[in-house]
């Protein structure tokens, strides 16, 4: 149980805070159907439910909209529900629905972006944080990346590295070679790739 202590209007969302924590949003149209009052004390969990009893057809049709402007991972569209005031069980049933009817797809979603980045100079460690950012499963990343092989990714690395050497042209070797180094590294690309690519372009001693 908590007790309600502050209830504020945002964008149409009520944010509800018991006892001094913003721990609800519930769209207005539906805290007025379930209404809460300052001092209130309140079972959080039953709460949700009773909201969301009245809330899984427009939470529905609100994911149906939201995939219209664009597609989505079943944690971005979680994400979007939630901040919109749609109550956790009311979105978990949403997007269960709408993967029941293969309307939205992770494993999709991950393969398009492994396939829009195979030719682009792209470290595979930054797009696995991408996936994962996006909600993508471990499992699912990993089948989307399995393209990104050792060959695949010291090529990457030595077209990022030659267009970057410039910036460390003058400096001693040491010092071009960690900076060229944490470069790559910092772009996603792993320590094998990145010291391939270094070594076979600092291979010439007239380099410093």
């Amino acid at each position: 149980m908590g007790i309600v202590t502050g209830l504020r209007e945002f964008r149409g969302v009520v944010i509800v805070a018991l006892d001094g924590c913003d721990a609800l949003r519930v769209r207005r149209m539906h805290f007025e159907k379930r209404p809460l009052a300052e001092g209130e004390a309140v079972d959080p969990q039953a709460y949700e439910d009773s909201v969301a009893a009245i809330q899984l057809a427009d939470a529905y049709e609100a994911a149906l909209t939201a995939l219209d402007s664009r597609a989505r991972t079943a944690r971005e569209l979680e994400r979007a529900l939630l901040n919109k005031g749609y109550v956790r069980p009311a979105v978990e049933a949403a997007v269960e629905r709408l993967r029941e009817n293969r309307l939205i797809d992770d494993a999709r979603i991950a393969g398009r972006i492994a396939e829009s980045s195979a030719d682009k100079p792209v470290g595979v460690y930054a797009l696995r944080r991408k996936l994962k950012a996006k909600g993508i499963s471990d499992e699912d990343a990993d089948a989307a990346l399995e393209a990104f092989d050792d060959d695949q990714q010291q090529a990457a690395a030595r077209r990022v590295a030659e267009k970057l050497l410039k910036r460390y042209e003058g400096l001693p070797r040491r010092e071009a070679r960690a900076k060229l180094s944490q470069a790559l590294a910092r772009r996603g690309f792993g320590w094998d790739s990145v010291r391939a690519s270094v070594d076979a372009l600092l291979s010439d001693d007239s380099f410093d």
